[in-house]
């Protein structure tokens, strides 16, 4: 049992361990750098144990007639292909050790079998996360039609112990005709794939290490490029603060200057007042002394004037001025305080505007620095971009010419062993029997579900009435999961083939958040999780290596092998791989 924190690598296990037993490629994590061998250790039938050997990106496998569990250094016992071709392969080893090498299953209605080969039936008892809530049945490993019939075929070599009878019968002239026409056709498609190969590009193990140390420099540029870019924009911000402030200061300038040019317009408007007081005041005093006749203050005429008349006027007109005068005078002295103020304040913003202008002058310059140097690592990752797709795309041309190559290779296959028509459906009693078996261990599992079945003919398994990809995903996962754990159940009971082990990746509930039901569906309780993890330990007879998120019942973890993913380094295991560590261990 293997569970706790996501990203910790426990989905990798699945596909470390789907790639040493024969898948073609395995897509590293960054953790996983440094390392250049996967260990797997395999318990065999008879009782004895031996180590698979291989690289990340090797296409060979070491086996080692002993259990191994340090860097290996010695030749191996035995090396193997990962290809189907030929005797000296993984598959052919593996079946072989198992009961099942030489095994026939069909290829379709019309008589064509095949050999069947251990990545044929490793889908029934591997389940990845993916494939384990996928509408897809259980049986069958994609939705399209090609393959169905093997699919179908290795199921019932399974349940009933016997593949598909050989034949001595020899392909008709109409099927070689077919076969001869097919391989034709492969063979153009691949040589119009060899053209479009680029001929200074490599072989695909030369390609796979270029495209390995383009991820590495890319990986390295995008770090530098982050790191520059993050100055950029945290100048570019740091450069519109300064604008925003260069604003204000501006618009706070252009408001003083206003009140400036009102304040002096006042002022000068004070003075002309002043300068007309000043006026009166004079011409009052001359006017009253020099002209005779009607009063110019007054308009008495001189037979009502008293004597002194002209004086008394006079001072009274000097005194209204003078108090005009100091009146505005005060005002004036005000206005000049105001405006000196104001010319103060001016002088302050406009300082602190020429700082700021300074700053922002500042900021463009470093601006432009990190442009230059942002350039050119832009520059650098479009290349390593161009550079990477370039490689993947050669690399997606040779997976595209092997892939056509195996089909080839299976069409001479099935001329070679056409066999004659193959014996068709699963007999009733075994489906029967497997129908029971998948009840029971729902029933075991306290899943409410009854009236379980296989439809051999659409590969679905259905509840009552309801097909599994009806279900929602958490139930399809369950049902899943049945159906692998209750076919090595059959197989081991009746003691058929089988490799004798389930991985389920995820099986329960792929996610859920403390505090709640761990389900929403009413036939799932909470309980399930809990006889899920008893079942298989107590019952099963086979290896059940289950990854999941969610914390098993304590006592399975005090008597079962269960390892928690902490994600902690100081709590529990890190995750598959450890932390911290500067040269970690092949």
């Amino acid at each position: 049992m293997i569970y706790g924190a996501s990203d910790t690598g426990k989905s990798f296990v699945t596909e470390a361990i789907d790639y040493m037993l024969g898948a073609r490629k395995l897509s590293l994590i960054p953790e996983a750098e440094g390392y250049s061998q996967i260990l797997l250790g395999i318990e065999l039938p008879d009782g004895g144990v031996i180590t698979l050997m291989r690289g990340p990106q090797a296409g060979r496998i070491s086996v080692f007639n002993e259990d191994l569990r340090d860097l290996v250094f010695r030749a191996a016992d035995l090396e193997l292909t990962v290809s189907t071709r030929g005797s000296k392969n993984v598959s052919r080893y593996l079946l072989e050790r198992i009961g099942l090498d030489g095994a026939l299953i069909a290829t379709n209605d019309t008589g064509g079998t095949k050999l069947l080969s251990f990545r044929d039936l490793l889908h029934l008892c591997l389940v990845s996360e993916t494939r384990m809530v996928s509408k897809t049945p259980p049986v069958l490993r994609s939705t399209g039609t090609s393959g169905q019939t093997a699919h179908k075929s290795v199921l019932k070599l399974l349940l009933t112990g016997q593949g598909e009878p050989v034949t001595d019968a020899r392909p008709t002239a109409s099927q070689r005709r077919v076969h001869k026409g097919k391989i034709g056709l492969l063979d153009e498609l691949v040589l119009d794939l060899q053209r479009q190969l680029d001929p200074q590009g490599g072989n695909e193990s030369d390609l796979t290490e270029q495209l390995r140390r383009l991820l590495a420099h890319q990986d390295t540029t995008a770090v530098s490029l982050r790191e520059v870019t993050a100055r950029h924009s945290e100048a570019v911000a740091r450069r519109a603060g300064l604008s925003v402030t260069l604003g204000q200061y501006d618009q706070r300038l252009a408001e003083v200057d206003d009140l400036l040019g009102r304040f002096g317009l006042l002022r000068s408007q004070y003075r002309s007042d002043l300068e007309r007081l000043t006026m009166v005041n004079e011409a009052g005093s001359l006017l009253g002394y020099f002209r005779t006749g009607t009063c110019v203050f007054c308009g008495a005429d001189p037979e009502h004037q008293a004597a002194g008349h002209d004086a008394q006027e006079t001072t009274a007109l000097h005194v209204a001025v003078n108090a005009e005068s100091a009146k505005t005078q005060q005002l004036l002295s005000d206005l000049h305080l105001t405006i000196e103020d104001l010319q103060i304040q001016r002088e302050g913003i406009a300082e602190q505007r020429d700082g700021s202008q300074a700053q922002a002058e500042e900021a463009d310059r470093a601006i432009a620095r990190i442009e230059q140097d942002l350039q050119p690592l832009e520059s650098e990752a479009s290349d390593v971009m161009s550079a990477r797709s370039k490689v993947e795309k050669e690399l997606g041309l040779h997976q595209r010419i092997q892939e056509l190559e195996e089909v080839r290779a299976g069409l001479v296959a099935d001329g070679a062993v056409p066999g004659g028509r193959p014996t068709g459906s699963i007999p009733s009693g075994s489906v029967a029997q497997f129908d029971r078996a998948i009840e029971r261990t729902l029933e075991a599992w306290q899943v409410r579900l009854h009236d379980v079945a296989y439809d051999q003919y659409t590969a679905e398994l259905f509840v009552g009435n309801r097909a599994r990809a009806s279900h929602g995903k958490g139930m399809r996962a369950v049902l899943h999961a049945a159906f692998a754990v209750s076919l090595a159940d059959c197989c081991l009971d009746k003691e058929h083939p089988h490799p004798g082990f389930v991985i389920l990746d995820s099986p329960l509930v792929t996610y859920r958040q403390p505090g709640v039901r761990r389900t929403d569906d009413d036939d799932l309780p909470d309980s399930v999780i809990d006889y899920f993890y008893r079942d298989l330990f107590h019952r099963f007879t086979g290896q059940a290596v289950v990854i999941e998120n969610g914390d098993p019942p304590a006592d399975i973890v005090q008597h079962a092998q269960v390892y928690m993913f902490s994600r902690d380094p100081h709590d529990h295991r890190f995750g598959f791989f450890p932390v911290g560590s500067e040269t970690p261990p092949d």
